[in-house]
């Protein structure tokens, strides 16, 4: 809950500056965008770091890494349909937009060639931009991993005390990207009349995904014999928080599950992250905000942010926040502490 507070408080904070800045200082936008993207390659690196050098995940691997693959396709898959649902009974469109803010008939003013051609030039500007951020998030993922455990697992004495070390980097580094995202919405200047015209609605994507969750979590029960209904709840319901989960199921005396669980974290929060970019303009804007559970209301709300608009991480958060506060109940009560 500290951690979170931190987070908004960030936020907070480069929004004021951003909107004081609107109107002036066009080159702080370009700044902005370029220290999040350094943020986002250090700590996917850092991530990787972390994974690479975790002698449970190595030893993890085979048999427990597909049924981990399975959970997360499943899981995942079922977390994008419930928000598809929950997006269609509201009257949002496939990009984040309610019925009022879409022109009937697509009725919108002719423009010149000119403008045309300015609107066509910005949108290959951002596709340029997303395409390179997903590839340096799957380059820096590899090559953290590839650190991890061929550097760091080998010739550091205290893997431990190197990856908590690491943690207060990547809290820094989180703290700098909230910042430069609140940032760039005080400078886009749309948020604050998007939360207003959205209202409570937003709150509603988490429990679907929730939702969504549980369900398709049930139905793998019926089909990994290896493990229990309460064991498929507590591993769906750990939405990518692997270093919280995990020790909790096991601490239970479900070690099988807790191996599973996880690399289903693992998989899903590196993956969720990775898929954000490729898929946001084919499955959907806020859709995408649910695949790397807890992770979207830290790192993948820039990718959000920069593969949909800046409107769009407020559901990303919601996302993530609601998650991150739940995961210790839904956990624990799952698997029956």
């Amino acid at each position: 809950m500290a951690f979170v507070a931190l987070y908004l408080s960030c936020m907070a904070l480069g929004y004021f500056l951003g909107s004081r800045t609107r109107e002036r200082f066009a080159c702080l936008t370009g700044i902005a965008n370029g220290i999040m993207l350094v943020s986002v390659s250090v700590l996917v690196f850092l991530m990787g770091i972390r994974m690479g050098s975790n002698e449970e995940i190595i030893r993890n691997l085979g048999t427990i890494g597909l049924q981990s693959l399975l959970f997360t396709l499943v899981v995942v898959t079922g977390g994008v349909l419930s928000v598809t649902a929950a997006r269609t009974l509201l009257g949002i469109d496939k990009f984040g937009r309610l019925k009022q803010q879409i022109c009937p008939d697509d009725s919108e003013p002719l423009k010149t060639e000119e403008e045309n051609g300015e609107k066509d030039t910005e949108k290959q500007k951002e596709g340029n931009s997303v395409g390179t951020m997903t590839f340096l998030i799957i380059l820096f993922v590899v090559l953290g991993i590839l650190s991890g455990y061929f550097f760091i697992r080998v010739y550091i004495a205290d893997v431990e005390g190197f990856n908590s070390d690491a943690s207060y980097v990547m809290t820094a580094g989180l703290c700098i990207l909230m910042a430069s995202i609140g940032f760039d919405m005080g400078r886009t200047g749309t948020v604050a009349a998007q939360i207003r015209q959205i209202g409570l609605r937003v709150l509603i994507f988490p429990f679907a995904v929730i939702l969504g969750t549980g369900l398709s979590s049930a139905a793998l029960s019926f089909f990994l014999t290896d493990l229990t209904l309460r064991e498929c709840l507590a591993i769906g319901f750990g939405f990518g928080w692997y270093t919280f989960a995990p020790v909790a199921i096991s601490g239970a005396g479900h070690v099988m599950a807790g191996a599973v669980s996880f690399m289903y974290n693992v998989i899903r929060e590196t993956c969720g992250i990775i898929l954000i970019p490729i898929l946001a303009k084919r499955i959907g804007y806020i859709e995408v905000c649910s695949l790397p559970g807890v992770a979207a209301a830290d790192i993948g709300v820039t990718l959000v942010e920069k593969s949909t608009r800046a409107d769009i991480i407020i559901y990303s958060f919601a996302i993530g926040v609601s998650e991150s506060l739940l995961i210790p109940f839904l956990v624990t009560v799952s698997i029956g502490v």
